[in-house]
């Protein structure tokens, strides 16, 4: 019995000395927390002025409301994070991003010990995404969204004369709680559009619009021609799987043989139907 008494006593004053060490442990990590705390509240490293670079249609103004707000309040009720060293810098990109869709980077660094520097890229408008169908021809362009060059709609567009940017009609895909913005159009369909109007315009014709349809096939509308003037206003049809390159050849071979140099052909052409392997087809009013 006496040797278990000494066992125990033993025990109990390891014990105790393990808890007054992980008390004082507790004590000095609350203490250097507190001051750690204090000396981010120092004015020395307070943040007080934000350089934006880059911004245009996005106002400087916005963006500096939304930094200001991030830059409110405490880590841990205690950490500033109005200080330089100790901002929320990945969360003001992320937000920004989120909020604007129309930036498509940020960069948010520290300049010095009391200004950070921000950094925006915009997107560029590449076409209008204006529905999934195309109804009718009104003289002006209402209810359209930007689109980049990736097929990322991005912003909502103001009212445009018919022609100023390249139309796109058909489905999109990525829609939050039917928010048009911040959608896509389907990747591989907007990159066959996208090589095709570019070579369509740079060889032939300048092209109006494209109504992408869900079975696979795509009908460009030309505005303009200025080598073949037969072309305005008729419908070049394809579909998924073909060439881009190996269309505008085929029509820039066809169109020569097809309308001569001379007078203009009796009968009006409607489309020219190149879904049919390297077959070129006109067709004419009857």
């Amino acid at each position: 019995m006496a040797r278990l008494a000494i066992i125990f006593a033993r025990v109990n004053e390891k014990l105790g000395v393990w808890f007054v060490r992980v008390v004082l442990v507790s004590v000095l990590l609350s203490l250097f927390f507190v001051t750690g705390g204090g000396i981010s509240q120092n004015d020395r490293w307070k943040i007080n002025d934000i350089k934006i670079s880059g911004a245009n249609v996005v106002s400087n103004d916005q963006i500096m409301t939304l930094v200001r707000e991030k830059l409110l309040g405490n880590y841990y009720f205690v950490y500033s994070k109005d200080n330089s060293y100790l901002f929320p810098r990945h969360e003001i990109e992320a937000t920004m991003l989120e909020t604007f869709p129309r930036l498509s980077s940020v960069l948010v660094r520290r300049q010095g010990d009391h200004t950070i520097a921000i950094w925006v890229t915009e997107r560029t408008p590449f076409a209008l995404w204006c529905g999934k169908i195309f109804a009718f021809a009104p003289p002006e362009i209402t209810d359209c969204y930007f689109v980049d060059e990736t097929g990322f709609v991005f912003d909502h567009a103001p009212i445009f004369s018919e022609g100023v940017y390249f139309e796109i009609y058909g489905g999109i895909e990525g829609l939050q709680n039917d928010d048009v913005l911040r959608a896509s159009i389907t990747p591989e369909r907007f990159m066959l559009v996208r090589a095709f109007e570019s070579l369509l315009k740079k060889e032939i014709a300048d092209p109006l619009r494209v109504m992408i349809k869900p079975d696979g096939e795509y009908g460009v509308t030309v505005r303009s021609s200025i080598m073949y003037p037969v072309l305005n206003g008729i419908e070049i049809r394809f579909k998924d799987g073909q060439d881009p390159d190996a269309l505008v050849h085929n029509l820039s071979v066809a169109l020569p043989i097809q309308f001569p140099s001379g007078p203009p052909p009796k009968k009006k052409l409607q489309y020219i139907d190149m879904r049919f392997n390297n077959k070129v087809v006109f067709g004419f009013t009857p």
